[in-house]
């Protein structure tokens, strides 16, 4: 499979059959081939997750499914697309068609607003977390720090759940990785990395900060899967994995 990094939390997915773009906002979408169907998924409401721009891609490709979270408003929706746009919340699961095949998601509650999704399609599996992370902030004190840690570990149990049932962990990770949580901005990926596992994994919420990923490919606590720790922050980078 083909990734393209292209902003903060956003990626384009191209695989055999289909292709999915994650949690657009803004930057230049690589063109697709537009016979293929693509996914377009939406996390959550916040501006640098969700822009209504997405929906103009229905104009442009043949077959878009757009699967969004339930915490955005439905008259964000142009109503000509109301039958290709789909809601979910936390804790579902749902099968699409796409052409000869179809693709699977499963979705987990994020620890601040949204939903995280598991993709599986064309044997793949993708995961995808969008807010869903250990936010640990020093001015928040520690009950809300040990609140979130709670929440965080019961979503990859809940993951590793899922996982274990075939034994077939993502082959591709996006987590966050925010530098605003300064010494703390690692404990997300060390803590999915540790429960759940991913053959390869993407930095993202970095704000397009490349000394975040620099210095996460050289902290410590990364050293058991440092190695599988792709990309370098900047946009519109492109990986066969």
């Amino acid at each position: 499979m083909k990734i393209t990094y292209i902003c903060h939390s956003s990626f384009l997915v191209e695989l055999q059959s289909v292709s999915l773009l994650f949690d657009y906002f803004k930057g230049d979408i690589p063109e697709t081939d537009p016979e293929k169907p693509l996914f377009v998924f939406v996390s959550h409401r916040h501006e640098d997750h969700f822009s209504p721009e997405i929906f103009q891609l229905s104009g442009k490709i043949r077959n878009v499914t757009y699967i969004i979270s339930d915490d955005i408003w439905e008259n964000r929706v142009p109503a000509d697309l109301y039958g290709e746009t789909f809601f979910m919340g936390p804790g579902e699961e749902e099968r699409f068609p796409a052409g000869g095949t179809s693709v699977r998601v499963c979705t987990y509650r994020s620890t601040d607003e949204g939903v995280a999704f598991l993709v599986d399609a064309d044997g793949k599996r993708i995961f995808h977390a969008g807010d869903l992370n250990y936010w640990y902030w020093k001015a928040e004190g520690d009950d809300w720090n040990n609140g979130q840690k709670a929440d965080y570990e019961k979503q990859l149990q809940n993951i590793a759940a899922e996982v274990k049932k075939d034994g077939h962990i993502p082959d591709a990770a996006f987590i966050p990785v925010d530098s605003r949580l300064e010494e703390y901005r690692y404990l997300g990926a060390d803590g999915f990395m540790d429960k759940v596992g991913a053959a390869v994994m993407f930095p993202m919420h970095t704000f397009d900060d490349g000394e975040t990923v620099r210095l996460m490919k050289e902290h410590g606590s990364t050293l058991k899967y440092r190695g599988r720790v792709l990309g370098t922050g900047k946009s519109n980078e492109s990986f066969e994995v």
